[in-house]
């Protein structure tokens, strides 16, 4: 018990220095474990394996929030989210997940691993992390750009793929009929995984009704249903709570469920980290070395990989650059890989803390890399940027011009089009620009923010601006650029940004009203005749 509320303490410590600092909780918390191990309060035997745990609290709260780990991690896995990058997101969720995968196993046996610990190793630095992505793409405001909506359905198609290495894992050594079993018994869960999420989780949303009591025990019956089916056809528990949170990934249910277990999961999750880190002996010289040239290779590989396989299936440089950065660390599922090879004894300790000290390293390096200002510097170093040069900068000029179509730019778009004054439309999505060439409107591919695309598209002499870009600082670089000498007119969403656009010269247009008068509408229709009824 006092190793429980040893546990509780630092976890609740390591998430007010997250708050506090701005460093993702995962790598803090791991990194308080691993200081509870090294000072011996929590200590742990040397025999270690999946027959120990019977007296051992950390190992209990280990099993219990992977649990809640998983679940919600499945949860998200709702394919609608990324259905426009589905291209995009299955050519380099795989390719980088197939390539690091064979630079991780190649140096951990250039390091002298055993074969089967090298091939953990390998798999440990495939996938990226889901949590430390997500929150990134939060405080940056992007979950719903495009590339965002790419970079979290890479993220999700990776947790995936290592849900299908662990069944492949746990059944090693038992031949190709042992793993051919797991896999069966794996496709039948997953069919009934599919099937509720397609036809009963709806449903069992709907006969709830809104009671948030029934609804939250539906979620944990659903979750224990499978794990109860996993652990009876030999599957890693880590499986059952996968499939069990996709069972439940259907928009609206995701939302409802989702909100309702996020303070279960962020306790038991705190909890998880600092118990896995509990369980990393004092590595020594080799391991961390091992660590840190693992983790440089994450680092420094994963962002061209990324960005050469986004570019060429479509992505502009900008975004493709910003995607790979923010896939440049080791995945939570790397230290729940980890944690299995120490269940099931492929893996020891010094492997496993290989394991440990790269994802804290690679995790808490991302807030510092994926940044704005990283991504343009890189912009301005990369070679291959293609261009759309279908006319020459001197075409364009006394022309509309809009930075960004979107559904705010359509609205501009239409009435200049029927005015017949001159446009030009910068938008980086190739899909907009497909539709926009189809139609016969002057467009450009590329970056509206970036200069060189800006002067191919005669910035300096148009009639007008329409900034209608994601990002307000796309905006602000335009007006520093142009001045006064040029009107520019911003799309806005909040006070401060209509603000900071004033300042600069420019008129903000607010969104903000026209975004909460859609929203009434939609709501009004969707639950207005309920309330009448």
């Amino acid at each position: 018990m006092t190793e429980l509320a040893l546990l509780l303490f630092v976890a609740a410590v390591g998430h007010g220095i997250s708050r506090a600092t701005g460093i993702p909780p995962i790598p803090l918390l791991l990194g308080l474990g691993m200081t509870l191990s090294f000072t011996g309060l929590v200590p742990h035997g040397e025999d270690w394996g999946p027959h120990s745990s019977g007296d051992d609290p950390a190992i209990f709260i280990l099993e219990l929030g992977l649990t809640f780990l998983v679940f919600a991690s499945g949860i998200e896995l709702n394919p609608q989210r990324f259905r426009r990058q589905r291209r995009v997101v299955v050519r380099v969720g795989l390719v980088q997940f197939l390539a690091m995968g064979a630079v991780g196993y190649a140096a951990a046996r250039a390091f002298g691993f055993a074969q089967i610990e090298a091939v953990y190793l390998g798999f440990a630095v495939t996938a990226s992390s889901t949590i430390v992505a997500l929150r990134q793409l939060q405080v940056t405001q992007q979950s719903f750009e495009p590339h965002g909506r790419m970079v979290v359905g890479v993220l999700l198609l990776q947790d995936a793929l290592t849900i299908a290495v662990l069944v492949a894992l746990s059944h090693f050594g038992g031949g190709i009929a042992s793993l051919a079993s797991g896999y069966g018994a794996a496709l039948v869960l997953a069919a009934a995984a599919w099937i509720l999420q397609r036809r009963g989780a709806r449903w069992i949303a709907e006969r709830c009704d809104g009671d948030e009591e029934a609804l939250l025990l539906a979620a944990l019956t659903v979750l224990f249903l499978f794990l109860g089916a996993a652990d009876f056809a030999g599957l890693p528990l880590v499986a059952g709570a996968f499939l069990a949170g996709y069972a439940l990934s259907s928009f609206p249910v995701n939302g409802l469920v989702g909100g309702l277990l996020q303070s279960i999961s962020d306790f038991f999750r705190a909890l998880f980290f600092v118990a896995l880190g509990s369980l990393v002996d004092i590595p020594g010289a080799e391991a961390v070395s091992t660590a840190l040239v693992l983790a440089v290779l994450v680092l420094v590989l994963t962002p061209p990989l990324v960005t050469a396989v986004a570019e060429w299936t479509g992505l502009t440089s900008r975004a493709a650059i910003e995607s790979g950065l923010l896939l440049a660390q080791t995945s939570e599922y790397s230290l729940v890989i980890g944690f299995v090879g120490l269940q099931l004894g492929h893996l020891d300790r010094d492997a496993f803390a290989v394991i440990a000290i790269m994802a804290v390293v690679t995790m808490t390096a991302t807030p510092l890399l994926a940044r704005e200002s990283v991504a343009r510097k890189l912009m301005a170093l990369h070679p291959l940027r293609r261009r759309r040069r279908d006319r020459p900068a001197s075409d364009f000029a006394n022309h509309a011009l809009i930075l960004g179509l979107g559904s705010s730019g359509q609205w501009v778009l239409r009435p200049l089009l029927a005015a017949e004054v001159p446009v030009l439309v910068v938008d980086d999505d190739p899909i907009v620009i497909a539709e926009l060439d189809a139609k016969g409107v002057p467009c450009l591919r590329g970056d509206g923010a970036d200069e060189d695309i800006l002067a191919q598209a005669g910035v300096s002499r148009a009639r007008f601006v329409v900034a209608s870009m994601r990002r307000v600082s796309d905006a602000e670089k335009v007006l520093s650029l142009l001045g006064s000498s040029v009107p520019v007119f911003a799309r806005v969403f909040e006070r401060e940004d209509a603000e900071r656009i004033r300042r600069l010269g420019g008129t903000p247009i607010s969104n903000s009203a026209a975004a909460a008068e859609e929203f009434q509408k939609w709501f009004q229709a969707r639950f207005g005749n309920k309330e009448k009824k």
